[in-house]
């Protein structure tokens, strides 16, 4: 072959290459040799384009048009070098044709080499100059998930009756709660009645409303509510307004500081990431940059390892030692709680009994992901309180928060008060230190009006923990009053694994007080098999010993039984006694029932006998359905299976129940917030009916109810004859098109031969139809009967043109 049979074979911009076989390649090397021996010519006479394979980074790119210029540069397209994989190429510009083109020699941190055997074209790249890949730890949401806002309401019952020798009468006990929720506010109120042999008393508890702002994480409460200021403050009951910042209204936003690590690679190259030497990802990398994002744990101490493997098999390991902890807050974010109300005064004993306006407020910011800095108060008429607080993480060295607050009471008096604490939790050893201290004019809401003082509290303890050797602690508490009885505690626990179906465990504590008092506990527990556990236990404390053995099995989430039986002997100088206590449980459909006997005999022979029985459930209302359920804690749902009846629900897996001859069932314990997944079998559903989906994730709010439809469709083919009568003659209308309204929209269908039609999944109804017949509108009705027949016949249709 000549050069001048090669010449044809240049390309030019716009040019397409139809054939790149032995022929293309032999003349392509031909042309980049021929290019290459006139390197003497500038880019003012021109560039020759061809088509190269590209290799960034050892990494194919496929084939590019190319310019070669006279010099040996490459003029490539500023898009083409984008697709190739740089993320922002700069260099010496170039505009052919209305084109831009970077030089590829200009490109700082590029070098580059023709092979021209492979016709390819070898990039190296510095990898800052390539993409970055972002991997992202964070928990992901289901795809597909409902936020439900049905209004709804529960009523939670509970009756509690309590017998004792001869089943005589010692008390009865009655407890509801009231749940009304409409979009996004909540009603809540709940009371308790108590009898007994002397007495009765009805008490109303807590009743607030309350407003979720959902996506801003906020909530607002009137009317009953606890409140808590943090260290050095105070917890009380207010009836008020409270104004908060909740971050687990989103459960899948971490509001604590995780751990971000980037690096570069400069060839493609397999990342394995292993947290506490377990492999938790593994991941294919291009060159250049990568992030890997929000990397937690569960707390404390640990060590990150990147294992880096490129296309040669070279190896390089990267270790990160870290540090969480769930009390710092991430760089810019804000938890607060401002609450005003009058205190609450003989919760549980008084319903409306109200006193002093009290204020109760907290507010932290998150300066940076090592340091949160906040503010505490709380105030009444007669005392003010507030002070600063900051917490630091300590590179590897755990937490430490520091908390100071002045006060001021009646009469001008003034206290002060000073906290430091530090924690560390390592994977094998962890350690606390406290340190409270109090003026004796330093007051709370609450000591205000206590008759106790304390002076100051330490305490200091340190744990060690393996999975061979198991877990000990020693701990060590001190607390010196003003006023009031001053104690110290000295405790020592282990526990270890035996198996991974048994663990025992034990505690050694001494008390000072007025006296030395030592107690001493050691046990053991095994699970046979699931939801299953057989317990052993000896205890001395104050002069007696106790041993218990006791089985229990737990309920289901769903219905089903459990139960409980223990024998317990405890001796001490003056006494003996032998108890026995069965306990049974079932959890209904519509409630849950319990029954407990407690039998005690000593060396006497007098026998004490106690029996309590128990009933609980929920009247709940959701989606125009009133139902009966077990206690509704948090969320329910209403599931709904057309009109099915037997299917199966589950709540992840677990079997709730199956549906009513309505195809409805209750789901009495959704999680707030969380994705439920709820699902039913499908062989439940009978064969003549068709399902779109049979797993939903529902997303509630805070204590409400959702109605959950799985849209079924039962099949039924509609089949028969249509004919048409014509100057006293009948005749088949075959292979027409037939009109037919339904709910108000048209519907049409073929006939076939002999005037057969055939219709599926139509209603029980009559349907107005018709057809055009030589110029003429024939009319008529199908008249389709209500039946559970999977085919019916409608039969012979004669219609009657119209005139």
């Amino acid at each position: 072959m000549s050069i001048r049979q090669c010449a044809c074979l240049k390309l030019r911009p716009g040019f397409k290459v139809w054939n790149s076989g032995p022929l293309f390649k032999t003349c392509a090397l031909v042309f980049i040799y021929i290019s290459l021996s006139f390197s003497f010519l500038s880019y003012s006479e021109g560039a020759e384009t061809i088509i190269l394979n590209i290799i960034l980074n050892h990494e194919s790119k496929g084939e590019f048009f190319v310019n070669l210029a006279g010099d040996g540069d490459f003029l490539i397209k500023v898009v083409d070098l984008k697709a190739m994989g740089f993320k922002d190429p700069k260099g010496k510009i170039t505009e052919i044709e209305g084109e831009l083109y970077i030089s590829l020699r200009s490109m700082e941190g590029v070098e580059f080499i023709l092979n021209e055997k492979t016709l390819s074209l070898d990039i190296t790249a510095l990898p800052a100059l390539l993409p970055t890949k972002i991997i992202d730890f964070m928990p992901q949401r289901q795809p597909k998930v409902l936020y439900p806002r049905d209004n709804s309401a529960f009523l939670n019952y509970g009756i509690n009756y309590s017998a004792g020798n001869s089943f005589d009468f010692q008390g009865l006990n009655i407890t509801n709660q009231l749940g009304i929720r409409v979009g996004d506010f909540l009603f809540l109120s709940d009371s308790s009645y108590t009898e007994t042999p002397t007495d009765k008393q009805f008490v109303r508890l807590m009743s607030n409303i309350t407003y979720d702002r959902r996506q801003d994480m906020q909530r607002i409460t009137v009317g009953d509510f606890f409140a808590s200021s943090g260290d050095l403050g105070s917890s009380v009951n207010l009836g008020g307004f409270s104004y908060s910042k909740i971050y687990h209204i989103d459960p899948y936003f971490i509001k604590n500081p995780m751990l971000d690590i980037s690096g570069l690679i400069s060839l493609p190259s397999e990342v394995e990431i292993y947290l506490n030497g377990m492999r938790i990802r593994t991941e294919k990398l291009s060159p250049g940059e990568f992030v890997l994002n929000n990397i937690s744990y569960y707390g404390g101490a640990g060590v990150l390892e990147i294992v880096i493997k490129d296309s040669f098999g070279r190896e390089q390991r990267i270790v990160y030692p870290f540090y969480f902890t769930d009390i710092l807050l991430k760089k810019g974010l804000h938890e607060y709680s401002y609450n005003i109300g009058f205190m609450r005064e003989d919760f549980g004993v008084e319903s409306n009994r109200y006193s002093n306006l009290a204020l109760s407020a907290f507010h932290r910011y998150g300066i940076s992901d090592s340091l949160t800095f906040g503010f505490r108060a709380e105030a009444t008429k007669d005392l003010y309180n507030l002070g600063p607080q900051a917490s630091y993480l300590i590179p590897n060295a755990g937490i430490i928060t520091v908390s100071l607050a002045g006060s001021t009471g009646n009469k001008g008096r003034t206290g002060f008060a000073g906290s430091l604490n530090h924690t560390y939790q390592g994977r094998k050893v962890n350690t606390r230190l406290l340190i409270n201290g109090f003026t004796k004019d330093y007051s709370t809401i609450i000591s205000e009006s206590s008759g106790e003082k304390t002076r100051y509290e330490a305490g200091a303890g340190i744990g060690y923990s393996t999975k061979d050797f198991g877990s000990i602690a020693l701990d060590f508490t001190t607390i010196k009053k003003y006023q009031g009885q001053d104690r110290q505690v000295a405790a020592v626990t282990y526990s270890r694994n035996l198996s991974n179906k048994a663990t025992i465990f034990g505690t050694f504590r001494n008390i000072r007080e007025k006296a030395s008092a030592n107690e001493f506990f050691i046990g053991i527990n095994y699970y046979p098999w699931k939801d299953t556990s057989i317990s052993a236990r000896y205890e001395r404390r104050h002069n007696t010993s106790t041993e218990v053995l006791e089985a229990q099995k737990n309920p289901p989430l769903g219905e089903g039984f459990g139960y409980r039986a223990s024998f317990e002997r405890a001796d001490s100088n003056t006494i003996s006694t032998n108890t026995i206590n069965p306990f049974v449980q079932y959890n209904s459909r519509y409630g849950i029932y319990t029954a407990e006997c407690r039998v005690q005999l000593d060396k006497t022979g007098i026998v004490n006998d106690t029996y309590q029985l128990s009933a609980s459930g929920g009247i709940a209302y959701v989606g125009n359905t009133i139902g009966f359920s077990r206690p509704i804690n948090d969320s329910f749902g209403l599931v709904k299976v057309g009109e099915i009846e037997g299917v199966r629900v589950y709540l992840s897996n677990e079997e709730i129940g199956r549906t009513d001859s309505s195809g409805k069932v209750f789901v009495p314990n959704l999680n707030s917030y969380y994705d439920n997944q709820v699902s039913i079998n499908d062989k439940d559903i009978p064969i003549n009916f068709s399902i779109s989906e049979v797993i939903k994730y529902i997303s509630p709010p805070f204590r409400s109810g959702s109605f959950i439809k799985f849209d079924v469709m039962k099949f039924q083919a509609i089949t028969g004859m249509l004919k048409i009568k014509v100057n006293g003659e009948v005749k088949p209308v075959e292979f027409y098109e037939v009109r037919m309204i339904v709910d108000g929209k048209e519907l049409t269908f073929p006939t076939g031969k002999g005037g057969e039609f055939y219709l599926e999944n139509i209603k029980p109804g009559r349907y107005k139809s018709s057809f055009k017949y030589i110029e003429k509108t024939c009319s008529f009705d199908i008249i389709i009967p209500k039946t559970d027949e999977m085919i019916i016949d409608v039969g012979g249709i004669v219609c009657e043109a119209d005139n």
